[in-house]
């Protein structure tokens, strides 16, 4: 080959690379599931949808988490349903995305699940991969839909991957979490107990740094139409955002690590030992080891919010 076709052929090779990156899939995609309590907050709405648009995902699935401590049936997955409804119809999803509406309490005990659609779709979806092909489900509030499926159905243990936001690592301490942890504590014990691949972003320390501003957000957004102006109108009429110039988006970091792991730094620990939901003792040794976020780079996630933002945007605009 001479050097003139050696040139071609290199500069060949980067166009297609480059029409392959911009093409809008990925050459492998992640089976994910995004469970969300999200109608407790602003947050969830924002990371489910930045899920939606990264070609790096295959959606397999919406559901919706309550978001009380309760050991009762109480109505608040009812309004975590109804968001996410109104999400995947802004988005034109809603006909072949599947999104059922997950428990209505939470767990009584590490063993005693709370079965709901939600629960039974991570069981279906877990099935339909396998150990080279593991679901990931993210939990963004209460993990109960997580842990009753497991317990449901324990063979599907080393067919997903786990994520969840809350419970606080810091200096090599594990520390009880501030909401999501305490909404069901038996849940997440089933988690830590299990055998399950499991990520966890802490909460009080890490995932806080992780904010956007009104001015950003009405300045990509605004104006554009649809689930655009859907996110808009949440930050605008939620009470604790609505005369805010920024506002911590806790559940964004998660996803954005599990996109881009470069934007955090992980350790792999032993679980700790959960007593109850204030009480965590310290387990170094622990054989069951778990993958946790020490650190993230809050600019550099912002920063692919945005362009992940934009590049769907442009994308809806330029369809016919």
């Amino acid at each position: 080959m001479t050097k003139i076709q050696s040139v071609f052929v290199t500069g060949l090779a980067v166009v297609i690379l480059w029409s392959i990156s911009c093409s809008g899939y990925a050459a492998e995609q992640t089976r994910v599931i995004v469970d969300a309590d999200t109608a407790n907050e602003i947050d969830d709405l924002y990371a489910i949808v930045r899920a939606l648009v990264a070609p790096e995902f295959k959606v397999e699935g919406i559901t919706s988490a309550h978001y009380t401590r309760s050991t009762q049936p109480n109505e608040t997955v009812q309004n975590s349903q109804k968001l996410n409804e109104e999400i995947l119809a802004a988005m034109g999803l809603s006909d072949t995305l599947p999104h059922p509406i997950g428990g209505d309490r939470s767990m009584s005990s590490p063993t005693d699940p709370v079965d709901s659609p939600a629960a039974r779709l991570i069981i279906e979806r877990a099935h339909a991969g396998g150990p080279d092909d593991k679901l990931v489900v993210f939990a963004l509030g209460a993990c109960t839909n997580l842990a009753s499926a497991l317990v449901l159905d324990p063979s599907i243990e080393s067919k997903v991957v786990f994520a969840f936001i809350d419970g606080d690592y810091k200096n090599g301490q594990w520390g009880p979490g501030i909401f999501n942890w305490k909404n069901d504590i038996h849940a997440v014990k089933a988690i830590f107990e299990s055998n399950v691949e499991y990520i966890h972003m802490p909460a009080p320390t890490v995932s806080v740094q992780m904010s956007l501003t009104k001015k950003d957000v009405d300045e990509h957004l605004k104006g554009k139409g649809g689930v655009w102006d859907l996110l808009v109108n949440r930050w605008e009429t939620f009470p604790r955002t609505a005369k805010k110039p920024s506002k911590t988006m806790w559940d964004i970091a998660l996803i954005e690590v599990v996109i881009h792991p470069e934007l955090g730094t992980s350790v792999i620990v032993g679980a700790p030992k959960i007593h109850h939901a204030t009480k965590v003792e310290q387990y170094p040794e622990n054989p069951r080891q778990v993958k946790v976020f020490e650190a993230i780079d809050p600019e550099g996630m912002q920063r692919d919010f945005w362009e992940a933002m934009d590049v769907a945007i442009a994308k809806e605009k330029a369809a016919p």
